[in-house]
This record gives structure tokens, sequence and C-alpha cells, in this order.
């Protein structure tokens, strides 16, 4: 919306006065554009998160999440997995650091946290806390390894987890 003050001035704005008004003014609210994404993909900091694949460069896969662009460097990425400019896919927020260029969101496809957010939305027991992950061993793009707990007596924390007849 516009919302239009007039003030009252003593003397006339000089051309330069007036451009360095407006260039305060957008710096500011550029800050505050930086504080505002820090703060959303803060918050979402390990979770899943829907992404595109917008370039590969020196290695280094570079992810648009919308409002702003996520790194999944060599160490983050599945060995056996190609990728490409335009691939949909899922990517865990592994950390949000505040720079002086504003957000940098590190991803990651080869995190355990990544099968553990998965299992506690996906698996009910987990959800409702019945069942507790203890610990998960990864070997990105090969296999996983989820030890999990109950103390509800009755309850089969490891058949809750894969499910009937291990689907």
């Amino acid at each position: 919306e516009q919302v239009e003050i007039e003030l009252e001035t003593k003397s006339d704005f000089g051309r330069i006065a007036a451009q360095t008004a407006k260039q305060v003014v957008t710096q500011r609210i550029r800050e505050a554009e930086r504080d505002m994404l820090f703060t959303e993909f803060k918050d979402k900091e390990n979770q899943i998160i829907n992404g595109t694949i917008q370039q590969i460069e020196a290695g280094n896969v570079i992810i648009d999440l919308g409002k702003i662009n996520g790194i999944m460097p060599p160490s983050e990425q599945i060995q056996n997995e190609k990728y490409y400019s335009g691939l949909r896919t899922k990517v865990y927020i592994k950390s949000v650091e505040e720079t002086s260029r504003g957000p940098k969101i590190l991803v990651s496809r080869s995190a355990a946290g990544l099968v553990q957010w998965l299992f506690e939305n996906e698996v009910p027991e987990i959800a409702a806390g019945a069942v507790e992950i203890k610990d998960i061993a990864r070997e990105a793009g090969s296999r996983s390894k989820v030890s999990v707990f109950t103390t509800q007596e009755g309850l089969d924390p490891v058949g809750s987890c894969v499910g009937q007849r291990g689907t």
C-alpha cells in the first residue's frame, strides 16, 4: 500500500541530499528483507524442503528454494545420484548462517537428519512419541540403519517402522 504524508520543510532539499536519503531507505529495506529470509529459513533448519536445481558450479549444486538459493557441496551429495538443471528434489536444510552478503543456506541429500525427518513424518508411532529413534547410521545412496526404542509393552518398535510385510 502507499501512504502519503506531507511534511513541512523550511528549505528545499538538494539533489545530493535526496539521493542520499533514497540510498539509506533502500539499504534499510534490503537489510530488513535479509533478516526476514534468515529468520524464515532458520525456523526451517533440520527440515526437508522442496527445491529445484538451478546450476552445478565447481562441484557445488545450487538449489533454488523459492526466495533464496541453497548450496549443496560435494560432501553433502549422494555419490551415485546425477544432478542436472531443472530437477526438482527434496533437500534437508542442514544449517543457516548469517553472512555480510545475506543468509547462507547449506543443504544436504546425504545427512542422517534426512532419514530421521522422513521417519518422524511417515511413521505414526514415532510422530506420537511411542517409538523413539536412538541413532541413525547412513551410507547415502546404498543403505541406512536406524536404531529404535520403546518403553511401551506390547509395541514392536522395529515392526512399527518397517511396516506390514516389510513395506
